[in-house]
């Protein structure tokens, strides 16, 4: 009797295909919403500042101060951009080092919490069965599928902190230096209008 088997390599090597186009399409989600964000509040933060300074009438006070802000946010914008992930990983590795501990001491609960889950997606009991089989033969698997399902963790690319928080800071300091540039063309503006004599002077001696 012949039995019909699925090649290992192909299906690998499409599940690898999928998981870099997923990744692929993740990383280009975060770059535009990093950019947008703070391309956004470069315009609005800074625009607020310049706009207070330019009733000063001073240009230098302008300049100064949008200066200071410009990159005292683009500062920040960065380093919160990084340390964001950074603290989700480690959060991260913390409930995947309690949730590998209780698979070790409590298996037969973590497998009732497995059934309880798949449940919840009408799953029947025979079906779901299976499946912690399944997973109770691949002790990272079961973990992962814990951390997915039970816990709804996604695991952060630290390695992706620096590019977001560069990009982060980029788009915040060309944003803000619109606003800045605005006011003080407006401020010039002004100064130039005040400056000049009133009509029914003009001509006269």
């Amino acid at each position: 009797m012949s039995t019909n088997t699925v090649p290992v390599e192909p299906v690998v090597e499409q599940r690898n295909q999928i998981h870099s186009a997923t990744e692929e399409h993740s990383e280009a989600g975060a770059f535009v919403r990093d950019v947008v964000i703070s391309f956004a509040d470069g315009l609005t933060i800074p625009f607020a500042l310049t706009a207070g300074l330019s009733s000063l009438g001073s240009s230098n006070l302008v300049i100064v101060g949008g200066l200071a802000e410009l990159f005292s946010g683009a500062i920040c914008t960065r380093l919160g951009a990084y340390l964001t992930p950074v603290t989700d990983r480690d959060h991260y590795k913390s409930e995947e080092k309690r949730e590998r501990e209780e698979v070790c001491t409590k298996p037969q609960a973590e497998m009732e919490e497995i059934h309880e889950i798949l449940s919840g997606y009408g799953i029947s009991a025979e079906a779901s069965q299976m499946v912690v089989d399944c997973l109770a033969r691949d002790q990272e698997n079961w973990i992962r599928f814990m951390m997915d399902f039970e816990l709804k963790l996604e695991k952060p690319n630290a390695s992706q902190a620096w590019i977001s928080a560069s990009t982060m800071g980029i788009s915040y300091f060309i944003g803000a230096i619109i606003p800045l540039y605005l006011g003080l063309e407006y401020l010039n503006l002004i100064i130039s209008i005040s400056r000049r004599p009133p009509p029914h002077t003009m001509g006269q001696p």
